[in-house]
């Protein structure tokens, strides 16, 4: 007890010796030393916070704090109120404990509208307008679950049938879909959303339903998906048409090796829209046919008599004529003619619509990301090979011709992917997440730092505090007995008391003394007259002019 005594009287007394600079800077240094004790509690008392949700709607995101704020878990917000982040083991549960209340919705609201009940005061006007709108929001809410659909908003217009009246208007629906990243709905994609719309409305027909996206592109218009040739009405809206359906389907047949959005691919097509009518005979010398064959006979005779004299007796029957003797003559001719048909083909062509003139396609393919033993994986372009073989595949996709002039050029480059589609490490240091590696890693850079004012600031200032006052107390002792040593010393040279201790320490001798002196104690007086400059100059001064420092 005496002993502990001793040492808390010994420490006030040299606290009470400090002075105001010197007890200010060690109230700085114990400040600063307590608030970022503090500071590390408090950060490593907090818990890792985790995503929850993200591009959350205002009134969902509202929603979603509300129902927080009720249970008291702490949450961060972010991103301008559209994500939410809570302590990471509670993620899980938050998400099912959400999802039984409905949320988020994705600011619709569905069939549990009627949950809440009608009063006595509800119109029939607002029993429509609730029904509507819970149509509204289940079928924004099932289109949101179609591959590649970020959101998704319902409009439809249900006209209701006035009394008395045999005049009805038909119902109509607007549907605007939000796609993922750089995703596009195809043809197939959008002839399923209309018919999805057309069925779930009573009175709905396909031609009554309209679809656009958010680049603001008609999808569909009068009951038919706008992305093939055959749906343009005019020449420009052909061309736009017929670029989308060559592009879809090249990124289609890439991506099934690639993967899902590692191919962007771009086509221009040159059109024809000349009208042209072409009429084209060929003979064929080689193929004849008879068409028409003519035969003519021709006789004739002619003879010469001795008498030629007419009478009754030459005339009778039976009678022979009178000199028979005479010359005769008779001729026999025949003739033939046929006539051939030569082969004729005729080809008349008529060309209307346009007609494909040039082609030309431009493929972009992300490269390969090799796994790496640490750290992120690194990014490697693809072969040549790989890149001549992925061209030869789009050239014979999209029937290039070069006879034609259609051109395919294929390029690896390394896509800049957003936020959201980044790839996650899969774990941290000791198999830690990722958020608390860095936690972890933050708070070790700043016990770091404590430790480094610690050892660099405030362990040479206190030193210096606490040391200054018995070295000042040990200055005057050491030169009183300094002087009486020098006053005892023969002819007044001065001369210092043989060292106790260890004999064995170097001992160094000096001019105009007797005897020798310690090394060490060389060293420590120097050492004292570089710490306390004023202290050694005024003990000199006492030594030189005792007597008028004295008076």
């Amino acid at each position: 007890m005496e002993g502990q005594a001793g040492v808390l009287s010994q420490a006030l007394a040299q606290f009470r010796a400090l002075g105001p600079r010197q007890l200010a800077a060690l109230a700085g240094v114990a400040l600063l030393l307590l608030g970022s004790i503090a500071f590390l509690a408090l950060r490593a008392g907090s818990p890792p916070m985790a995503l929850l949700y993200a591009d959350l709607d205002p009134r969902d995101a509202g929603a979603v704090v509300q129902s927080l704020d009720k249970q008291r878990i702490p949450y961060q917000l972010g991103a301008g109120g559209s994500t939410v982040m809570v302590p990471e083991e509670m993620v899980p549960k938050l998400r099912l404990a959400l999802a039984r209340e409905g949320l988020p919705a994705g600011g619709n609201v569905g069939w549990e509208i009627f949950d809440r009940g009608e009063s006595l005061t509800t119109t029939p006007f607002q029993q429509d307008m609730n029904r509507i709108r819970a149509l509204e929001g289940e079928l924004a809410r099932t289109i949101r679950g179609l591959s590649g659909v970020r959101n998704a908003r319902v409009h439809l217009v249900l006209p209701q049938r006035e009394a008395f009246s045999r005049r009805t208007n038909e119902a109509q629906a607007s549907v605007v879909l939000s796609m993922l990243g750089s995703q596009r709905l195809d043809r197939e994609g959008v002839q399923a959303v209309l018919h999805l719309v057309a069925t779930a409305v009573p009175g709905l027909k396909l031609s009554a339903v309209s679809i656009i996206d958010s680049r603001g592109e008609l999808l569909a218009r009068g009951g038919e998906a706008l992305t093939g040739p055959a749906a343009a009405s005019t020449q420009e809206e052909m061309r736009h048409a017929q670029e989308l359906r060559i592009a879809r389907g090249v990124e289609e047949l890439l991506e099934r090796t690639l993967g899902a959005g590692k191919v962007r691919a771009e086509a221009t097509v040159e059109l024809d829209s000349e009208r042209v009518q072409t009429t084209e005979e060929r003979y064929d010398p080689d193929n004849q046919v008879a068409r028409s064959t003519q035969s003519t006979q021709e006789q004739s005779r002619s003879g010469e008599g001795g008498n030629n004299s007419v009478s009754v007796a030459n005339q009778l029957p039976g009678a022979e004529a009178a000199g028979g003797n005479g010359d005769r003559s008779q001729e026999s001719r025949t003739e033939e003619t046929t006539n051939y048909e030569i082969g004729k083909t005729v080809r008349s062509a008529l060309r209307e619509g346009p007609v494909l003139k040039r082609l030309s396609v431009a493929v972009l393919v992300d490269g390969v990301y090799e796994p790496q033993p640490e750290g992120a994986p690194k990014f490697r372009e693809r072969t040549p090979e790989e890149l001549q073989r992925l061209t030869a595949l789009v050239r014979g996709a999209v029937g290039a011709d070069e006879r034609r002039g259609d051109r395919v050029e294929l390029v690896s480059m390394r896509f800049a992917a957003s936020e959201a589609e980044m790839p996650q490490a899969a774990g941290g240091f000791l198999n830690l997440s990722p958020a608390l590696t860095a936690r972890l890693i933050e708070s070790g850079v700043y016990a770091l730092i404590v430790l480094l004012a610690l050892l660099l600031v405030a362990r040479p200032l206190v030193r210096r505090i606490t040391v200054l006052p018995a070295a000042t107390a040990a200055l005057p002792a050491a030169g009183a007995a300094a002087a009486a040593v020098a006053l005892d010393a023969p002819e007044g040279r001065p001369a210092l008391p043989p060292a106790e201790g260890d004999g064995g320490e170097a001992m160094i001798s000096l001019t105009q003394v007797d005897g020798q002196i310690r090394a060490s104690s060389i060293s420590r007086l120097g050492e004292l007259v570089d710490t306390y400059p004023d202290e050694t100059l005024a003990l000199v001064r006492r030594w030189l002019a005792p007597a008028e420092v004295e008076g």
